[in-house]
């Protein structure tokens, strides 16, 4: 079974990261959500004020995922970008070849501060694109080389969550994924 490491910060958007976990989730990937924070609290309070249980704390991430996924949002694209456990995760997977994702902010604050994009397109959310030599302002772009999915922001949740499926199940059930929710009939 795939796997997908799903990070969830104070402040981190609430429709990107429920998107990318749902959907992924949907697809038959086994989603492990993680609290970044330096409490060590496993709840958090998204940006619009939902409530959060994580099942585990960054910090105790032990195993290897097929994907990490970073949602944006502010403060909680900062906190990821601060936070020393997962960049020494986000930095592993990266070595490894092994996929990330970020989407609005992180893509800007967390993988090009920790010099993870450093080449292959990439897009964010306007304005947090500091960094990212080859931003496109695309809403969702992919990296294969690198392995390196990113997505502009909000809007553009359900698109980026797809294409992590895509990437790890394969197009057929990233379409039927997609057409079960009514994004392509």
């Amino acid at each position: 079974m795939k796997t997908a490491l799903v990070v969830y910060a104070d402040g981190t958007e609430d429709i990107e990261v429920t998107a990318t976990a749902d959907v992924l989730a949907r697809g038959g990937v086994k989603v492990t959500r993680a609290a970044v924070n330096t409490t060590g609290d496993l709840t958090v309070k998204l940006a619009h004020g939902t409530k959060v249980e994580c099942d585990i704390h960054i910090s105790d991430c032990q195993e290897d995922y097929d994907l990490i996924a970073v949602p944006g949002g502010l403060p909680g694209a900062e906190y990821c970008r601060d936070n020393k456990d997962l960049t020494e995760l986000l930095k592993a997977q990266h070595a490894n070849k092994r996929y990330i994702g970020a989407i609005c902010a992180a893509p800007g604050f967390v993988l090009a501060t920790h010099k993870i994009i450093t080449s292959g397109k990439a897009t964010g959310y306007p304005g947090c694109e500091k960094g990212i030599a080859n931003y496109t302002g695309k809403g969702v772009e992919i990296d294969e080389e690198n392995r390196i999915i990113t997505g502009k922001g909000p809007g553009y949740a359900l698109e980026f969550g797809v294409a992590l499926l895509e990437a790890l199940m394969g197009p057929e059930i990233a379409n039927r994924v997609a057409a079960g929710m009514l994004m392509r009939e």
